[in-house]
């Protein structure tokens, strides 16, 4: 996010394009995080900015390097001075924003993040901590930093490099060293991304130095300028589509980064290129007076936005309306206009006749960051700042959940045979109800197992996260690619289905929109997962009603007596029930409000999947289902709360309380006699209950 004044690659002065450049990037960015429905390619602004800041830096180095005057510490002081005020203002605001509002489950994720932010490390911590699309990442007010972390680790690096391919021995091959190292690190990330690992390749510097190598690749190139004001505009208005290109047809989906970001970066080093000793007629709005003004607060800009969506969002404990992610970007740019002002610009012209001693004052404050965020994680979210009425509801989402989650979910890989049994000896053989599916069938079982309880019955859990109950079904999520484990736990379970002839009944339940491609999705925190059919080739999208279909056919193959149920999906919320309470005891607001939840999306979101459901169970009229929003939402609203007990630990999960409420009842309605018109309707008589 440089915003260094020069052209070190021309050797002349300021560059008006290159602010304007930055304004597109930054405004590429926040629209991104403000409004990704309508830039759903606006995250290239970030590899925009490495590129400009390869040039601009590499550039410097350099220029200084050969002229002989370039000095370590008065390199890093500048950076320093550039980097570290607005960072330390920012960091500031988030630190004290997140004691005041977060719930310890959030200010837990924070304070890693917080702490790894002192060191410029934050980047580091997203990728061994968290992965990009966790939850966590996605709600967290540091999240944008990581791109902070890959520029400063490039500003320790690339010195000391372009150091040695400054010496006269090897001054001739630093070009073509930049270009290695440049093809070296683009193939690397696209490996990474061919591979699964998307998360690594996203956040890692080297990995990303591609990127600034593109533009250092110019700096070090100043013979190769425009050669008249054709070749200028032609490069120019081709960097600016390559550019908007990007931004319009590139989306969370688009396996990211590697060779999809070489239009953005490509283009990016068009524009820079056809500035070099020229003003291009393609690239004036670049130098208009309000891109230059956007580009000279971009760095305090790109700070100030994604806490302010994020801090807005918790506050309301809801998804925000279009007028209020507008207000608080303008309440983003004012901050930014402010901090350039106040703080970048006063720090910047500061003296400093002793470098070392100003660079060591400059960094210090960074300390303090490390030393807060780690009481923050240690501590669990410091959840003593919070009231006891405020902590039990906050504190839901660990209290109120399946009691055996941790053995028979969060391991994270089928569990054995024998592990996950309710109501059954250690060395049982057999069983008498099968919940199968995902977290929602995590969250669902304290029901089952109720249920199963009041007839006598015993019961197995097989949950795994990520993985619909289906036959054949390769579920790939954005940038991690196929969810392993879900194919090898089908089997298992089809083979236990086969085996167990004791089995009365198979519960299958899931988050089915989540795998139902041509559902709405809004939920930031979990990405979309495409279902892929492992029978076929390459990249056939599974439907998932044939999904259905066919793991029906399965089980129904196995030759079991069993009777099946699948359980619809429960209402997907906008916002969190227990967080909503939780804050608004923190806050002393009415919790009445956060007893139910608007029904337009959810409904929306739902309809799609039981729709499909419905279509398998054409063919297979033995098999029940249950639709949990028939019974939870009006057209208007859909229930949060029952008997003043929250239905819901997190915006989508049944709490363990829930489904003790709810499940048997679902389990009892699917199961009951069908009405005399439907029995007439019936290919054939229903098999007993046993």
């Amino acid at each position: 996010m440089i915003a260094d004044k020069g052209a070190p690659a021309a050797g002349a002065g300021h560059r008006r394009d290159i602010d304007g450049l930055r304004a597109v990037a930054v405004l590429a960015i926040v629209a991104y995080h403000a409004f990704p429905q309508w830039v759903p390619g606006g995250f290239i602004g970030v590899d925009v900015f490495f590129v400009i800041s390869g040039f601009l830096i590499t550039g410097i180095i350099a220029r200084e390097r050969d002229e002989g005057r370039f000095s370590y510490l008065a390199f890093y002081l500048r950076r320093a001075r550039r980097i570290v005020p607005a960072y330390v203002v920012v960091l500031a605001a988030i630190a004290a924003l997140s004691w005041w509002l977060l719930l310890p489950n959030r200010l837990t994720w924070v304070g890693g993040p917080l702490a790894a932010s002192g060191l410029f490390l934050t980047n580091v911590a997203f990728t061994t901590a968290y992965g990009y699309f966790t939850p966590g990442a996605q709600q967290n007010p540091l999240l944008h930093l990581w791109s902070l972390g890959v520029e400063e680790q490039f500003y320790l690096v690339w010195p000391l490099l372009l150091a040695l391919l400054s010496l006269t021995a090897l001054r001739r091959v630093r070009l073509a060293a930049a270009a290695g190292l440049m093809i070296l690190s683009l193939a690397a990330a696209q490996a990474l991304v061919d591979h699964n690992g998307s998360v690594w390749a996203f956040f890692l510097f080297p990995t990303r130095v591609w990127e600034f190598l593109a533009g250092g690749f110019l700096a070090l190139a100043p013979k190769f300028a425009p050669r008249g004001p054709a070749s200028a505009n032609a490069a120019g208005a081709a960097g600016l589509a390559l550019i908007v290109g990007s931004v319009a047809l590139l989306s969370d989906a688009t396996p990211f980064p590697g060779l999809s970001a070489v239009p953005a970066c490509l283009g990016a080093a068009l524009v820079l290129w056809s500035g070099i000793g020229r003003d291009p007629a393609a690239t004036a709005v670049l130098r208009s007076a309000p891109a230059v003004g956007v580009g000279l607060v971009s760095y305090s800009l790109y700070l100030w936005h994604w806490p302010a969506l994020i801090f807005g969002r918790e506050y309301a404990q809801r998804e925000l309306r279009p007028l209020e992610i507008a207000a608080l970007l303008v309440l983003s740019a004012a901050l930014a206009v402010a901090t350039w002002q106040f703080v970048e610009q006063p720090w910047r012209h500061l003296s400093a006749p002793r470098r070392g001693r100003a660079l060591a004052l400059t960094l210090s404050p960074l300390l303090v960051f490390v030393a807060l965020g780690a009481p923050m994680y240690f501590t669990h979210g410091l959840p003593a700042r919070l009231s006891p009425s405020a902590r039990q509801a906050a504190e839901i989402e660990h209290t109120d959940i399946n009691p055996r989650r941790e053995e028979c979910f969060t391991a994270g890989r089928p569990v054995a045979p024998t592990g996950c049994r309710y109501g059954a000896a250690a060395d049982a053989r057999d069983y008498d109800v099968l919940v199968w599916g995902d977290s929602h069938a995590d969250a669902a079982t304290p029901g089952v197992v109720d249920w199963a309880r009041m007839r006598g019955w015993s019961l197995r859990e097989v949950a795994l996260g990520g993985c619909p109950p289906l036959m054949d079904a390769r579920p790939m999520a954005p940038k991690v690619g196929e969810l392993k484990g879900c194919r090898a736990s089908a089997g298992l379970v089809m083979a236990e289905i086969a085996a167990d002839r004791k089995l009365k009944l198979i519960v299958l339940a899931a988050r089915w929109p989540l795998y139902d491609g041509d559902t709405p999705h809004y939920d930031p925190g979990n990405p979309p997962i495409r279902v892929l059919d492992a029978r076929t080739s390459g990249d056939r999208v599974y439907p998932l009603d044939e999904a259905l279909t066919r793991t029906l056919a399965a089980i129904a193959a196995t030759g079991t007596k069993a009777r099946v149920v699948v359980l619809g999906p429960v209402p997907e919320l906008t916002f969190s029930p227990s967080s909503c309470v939780a804050m608004a005891r923190r806050l002393h607001r009415p919790e009445w409000r956060c007893w139910d939840a608007p029904a337009s999306l959810p409904l929306v979101r739902a309809r799609p999947a039981e729709a499909a459901i419905a279509r398998a169970l054409v063919g297979a009229p033995e098999v029940r289902t249950f639709s949990p929003s028939r019974r939870l939402c009006t057209e208007t609203s859909c229930v949060t709360v029952l008997r003043r007990r929250l239905l819901y630990f997190d915006d989508d999960h049944l709490s363990a309380t829930g489904a003790r409420m709810l499940v048997p009842g679902w389990l009892d309605a699917a199961l009951s006699p069908p009405a005399p018109a439907l029995a007439l309707r019936s290919s054939g008589p229903r098999p007993p209950m046993r």
